[in-house]
């Protein structure tokens, strides 16, 4: 008995001690309370005070990931967290996705006019919610962890994806999100249930877990490690479990959409970049080829489906959608480089990512409140009557496609050196094809992002008519592009101090 009473003692002494650097997540979970009970008032002052209390919790997690103290990193909550420089950047990005989320949503007329009675609390305490899983997604270390971050995570976004629910489009995304989701949760757990009996651990990160898995049946590893990244994969959207992505797209908000393409997929690809940092050593990456060849396909097959399909889509909710899948890819691809510094190239990636994705569904939620565009033709010469926005719309396009002089050119040429690095150090031929697939396949995606700069500027309109764009969304362009420019011209003030966190 007294020994059961000194284990427990001992534990609840870890989680206190380890209970500072946590301080952002639990500022994100005291708002996320505060916000659902404020909604219980009627008061419509409470209800336009809601948002700005959104913001606030954000921010102030924002404010604490930046000026965290170093001396805090380490292992908490029982060896189930680990709050190193990878989470503490991870999680700035998501706070500014969160942030960003709510300011797209601040100027979207659907959510407001529907959210302007009850549970428009809930739709911002849901955003809160989400970013919290996602901070917890990043800095898990145990499979179990990794798995309930997750699912809070999903909960959150099932929700907001049925934020329209009155209309048909939104149900239907968030029904099938819900069926595919669960799906992937359960192929999942089932894998990593394959691992703790393997291995007798659910810590990846300790070298004894892998240590185990080499003295384990080869086959089953495989399958296991397979079983578990289907579920990784969903939360990137990464082939062949994107199927969610264009439905969901279609139908959520476009905060919403922005927030998906972004946030989950960073998070999934922080929690991948975990799971196989064990291969940068040469000798248990050697025992372990199997899974890097399933790797290796994966980012392939994510890369070619997501550039093909989208050649063929007509609406731009759609095509964002498979572009979002070719990002997954991209990213993929840069995990693949083991034994070459391919962790800075991945989060300055990223980082490019967030504002170039949020400042072109930006841009589409101005084109579908004010100028009723549903499928790609409706541009036609809009680029003329708008051109403030049409061009910081091309900005926005040709980063994506990873053209100078944008920030998505050096990010893609980051995640190509360190692939090419890679190939001149172990000589793997799927390398080489990784590297020469993902060059060709950013050419193919110039063809598809170039449609809607073809329709804005080089297809007339039957109207002359100028259009009106507010001011706030014209300081909303102007602040998600800016870090395109600025980073394609001085892209080591970010790479410093991503290096500088992660050593």
């Amino acid at each position: 008995m007294e020994e059961q009473a000194a284990q427990l003692t001992q534990a609840i002494d870890s989680i206190i001690s380890g209970a500072g650097t946590l301080l952002p997540e639990f500022l994100l979970a005291g708002f996320f309370l505060l916000l659902v009970t404020l909604d219980l008032f009627k008061s419509k002052t409470i209800k336009r005070l809601l948002p700005w209390l959104a913001l606030t919790g954000l921010f102030s997690a924002l404010i604490l990931q930046v000026i965290g103290p170093p001396a805090s990193e380490g292992v908490q909550f029982l060896n189930l967290l680990r709050s190193d420089g990878l989470a503490r950047y991870a999680s700035i990005l998501f706070s500014v996705a969160g942030i960003s989320t709510i300011l797209l949503s601040l100027q979207n007329r659907k959510i407001e006019k529907r959210r302007q009675g009850e549970g428009r609390g809930e739709y911002y305490a849901l955003l809160l919610m989400l970013v919290l899983g996602l901070n917890l997604m990043a800095k898990s270390v145990n499979l179990l962890m990794v798995f309930l971050a997750i699912e809070v995570v999903s909960i959150a976004s099932y929700i907001l994806t049925l934020t329209l629910k009155e209309e048909k489009r939104a149900v239907e995304a968030g029904l099938k999100y819900v069926l595919y989701g669960t799906l992937s949760a359960g192929v999942m757990l089932y894998g990593m249930s394959f691992f703790y009996g393997l291995t007798g651990s659910l810590d990846y990160t300790l070298v004894s877990f892998w240590q185990s898995l080499l003295d384990a049946n080869t086959l089953m590893v495989t399958l296991a490690a397979i079983l578990v990244f289907a579920g990784f994969f969903f939360k990137i959207s990464a082939a062949p479990f994107h199927f969610w992505a264009p439905d969901v797209y279609q139908g959520a908000p476009m905060p919403v959409v922005a927030l998906f393409s972004t946030g989950p997929k960073m998070a999934g690809i922080i929690v991948i970049l975990r799971f196989v940092a064990a291969f940068g050593d040469p000798s248990i990456a050697a025992s372990f080829g199997d899974i890097q060849l399933f790797l290796g396909v994966a980012a392939l097959a994510t890369l070619a489906v997501g550039n093909l399909t989208a050649l063929w889509q007509r609406t731009p909710r759609r095509l964002m959608a498979f572009s979002s899948v070719s990002h997954a890819g991209f990213l993929l691809m840069g995990l693949m480089a083991f034994g070459t510094n391919y962790t800075s190239s991945i989060l300055f990636y990223m980082t490019v990512l967030l504002f170039m994705n949020f400042g072109l569904f930006l841009f589409l939620q101005m084109a579908e409140e004010e100028w009723q565009v549903k499928k790609l033709e409706d541009f036609q010469g809009l680029g003329k009557q708008a051109p403030f926005a049409g061009i910081m719309a091309l900005l926005y396009l040709l980063s994506l496609t990873g053209l100078p002089p944008l920030a998505g050119f050096m990010g893609k040429l980051l995640v190509f050196s360190s692939v090419w690095e890679a190939y001149t150090l172990s000589g793997q031929p799927l390398l080489l094809v990784l590297l020469v697939g993902g060059i060709l396949l950013t050419g193919v995606a110039l063809f598809y992002y170039i449609k809607i700069p073809y329709y804005l500027f080089l297809k007339r309109n039957q109207t002359e008519e100028n259009l009106v764009i507010s001011l706030s969304n014209k300081l909303l362009l102007v602040f998600f592009g800016l870090p395109l420019l600025v980073l394609f011209f001085k892209p080591d003030l970010l790479l410093h101090w991503i290096e500088k966190l992660l050593a």
